[in-house]
């Protein structure tokens, strides 16, 4: 020990390299801690890959920890499309397979299913199967792949379960494996279809019908449970849930917690049930929405020891809504006169102009750690005046200058203060119908864009909203995403549906 102290400049070399080894492990360590913190408890019974289901995850968040595309990839990144039948909004990944060690990509569109090897460079279908109804865009966007390799996917009042035809093997066919049709005198209308879908925490499939019908199965199909929100009201989104039961359901008119208590679906507060209205807005939808009142799936956030649910209302200027998803804190007041407590805030959404009088969006809100993410979906043009023209062609025109929407703007929740705010805005964005994602890795978001008319993906930071990269894609409409979601995949790949089938963007390996 004298030698060493003999030699102060081997000691600072030694400090030196303790120090380093300390602040590797600690960087280790802290990455590792915010994968399982920033990001909500796995579900054990979805399928473990980098996209299960719709949104990424049951909290809805549409984030991912895994690394996405950035500046140094572009000058070796591979484009590719795979035509399907349109659209499939959300591509869900399989569990890896013992036998080959790789995925399956499974997708749903207007009216097929189909199976795809995504795992090198290029993507090989394996099969495709027509479904048994073509019920439209409304029912079948929202789909999962649980841990059992099974893919499911609503169609009209059905649920269908498909997994291979040869147990273990992902390039077999696809095998129709069981289906689940509501009881007829569950259903208040014909035109009442199966809307969103999620899995429960103990492993059962959760539904929301058009008309308010919320059911929970489970995944042998033969048990269920339901119960309904109030008369009146509609379901154009998804749901989310939590890991303690909580389904949360947004209607047209108010956002729900339904308790599911592993045998039943409670509407009761002493079980943690409980009911708020927002504001819903006008009785007819807006320009390329698909209904009245939120447009938004709810998303979870857990910020600090807050935990909230947060959503956009339906107002013409509409708001970023969040609430709180239990115990609303003691002593809490109404953030004005009239509201409800159970509203934590509102703050209107104006993507960085100050005068501005609307702003709609038709996606889930992007969620990471205390941060919230919105696109604008505020159209330029209005087919509703014209009663013979088709109101989706606002949507299939979206990449048009003149048509398309500008603006995304991130919002920030402070634990501290409890206040929400917003962080930065981009007027110049423009990302016009299709669901954003973010790479924590790469902390980039990402959005299927366009500019001038030409598709692109955009690449913004997430820090300050800085317009990092964008890609090319093309003009022709086979690029345009129509409602569906950019997600990152395995290998810093981002994919999306969109009207010709199947886009990935994949960096050279």
């Amino acid at each position: 020990m004298e030698d060493i102290l003999m030699f102060p400049g081997l000691i600072r070399c030694l400090r030196f390299v303790f120090l380093i080894n300390i602040f590797s492990a600690s960087v280790f360590f802290n990455v590792t801690i915010a994968e399982s913190i920033i990001d909500p408890p796995k579900n054990p019974f979805l399928a473990d890959s980098p996209w299960p289901m719709s949104h990424r995850n049951p909290y809805n968040q549409g984030s991912s920890y895994l690394k996405g595309i950035e500046l140094d990839d572009i000058s070796g990144l591979q484009t590719e499309l795979s035509e399907t039948i349109p659209v499939p909004i959300i591509l869900a990944y399989s569990p890896v397979y013992k036998v080959t060690g790789k995925r399956v990509v499974w997708g749903s569109t207007l009216g097929s299913v189909f199976k795809m090897d995504m795992s090198g460079n290029q993507i090989n279908k394996i099969d495709t199967k027509l479904k048994g109804e073509m019920t439209g865009g409304l029912s079948g966007a929202y789909v999962l792949v649980d841990e059992d390799y099974k893919f499911y996917v609503p169609d009209g009042s059905s649920l269908l379960v498909y997994g291979d035809a040869i147990k273990g093997d992902p390039g077999s066919e696809i095998n129709l494996y069981k289906k689940f049709d509501i009881p007829e005198e569950l259903l208040s209308a014909e035109s009442e279809v199966i809307v969103g879908m999620n899995m429960t925490y103990d492993g059962y499939i959760c539904l929301a019908t058009s008309k308010g019908l919320v059911l929970v199965i489970n995944r042998d199909l033969d048990k269920f449970y339901h119960t309904r929100i109030d008369e009146d009201e509609e379901i154009s989104n998804s749901i989310s849930i939590d890991e303690e039961g909580g389904i949360y359901v947004v209607s047209s008119k108010k956002m729900y917690r339904f308790q599911w208590t592993g045998n039943r679906i409670s509407a009761d507060k002493r079980k943690g049930a409980w009911k708020t209205a927002y504001e819903a807005g006008q009785e007819t939808p807006w320009p390329g929405r698909l209904g009245i009142g939120s447009g938004s799936t709810p998303t979870l956030m857990n910020a600090g020891d807050d935990k909230l649910v947060v959503f956009t209302d339906g107002q013409e200027l509409m708001n970023l809504v969040v609430m709180w998803r239990d115990q609303i804190p003691m002593g809490w007041k109404p953030i004005s006169e009239g509201k409800d407590r159970r509203i934590a805030a509102e703050i209107p959404i104006t993507f960085g102009n100050p005068n501005a009088t609307r702003s709609i969006s038709e996606q889930s809100v992007l969620v990471r750690g205390d941060r919230a993410f919105v696109v604008n979906n505020d159209y330029g043009w209005d087919f509703s005046r014209f009663p013979d023209v088709p109101e989706r062609l606002t949507v299939l025109f979206s990449n048009f200058p003149d048509n398309a929407p500008y603006g995304i703007e991130q919002f920030h929740w402070n634990s501290y203060s409890r206040t929400l705010s917003s962080l930065w805005a981009n007027k110049e964005i423009s990302c016009p119908n299709g669901v954003p994602t973010m790479s924590e890795s790469s902390n980039l978001v990402y959005c299927w864009g366009q500019r001038q008319g030409m598709w692109t993906l955009e690449a913004v930071n997430w820090d300050t909203g800085e317009s990092v990269f964008h890609i090319p894609l093309g003009y022709r409409e086979k690029y345009n995403s129509v409602y569906s979601a950019a997600q990152i995949g395995g290998s810093g790949e981002i994919v999306s549906g969109t009207f010709g089938g199947v886009v990935r963007l994949q960096p050279s390996k």
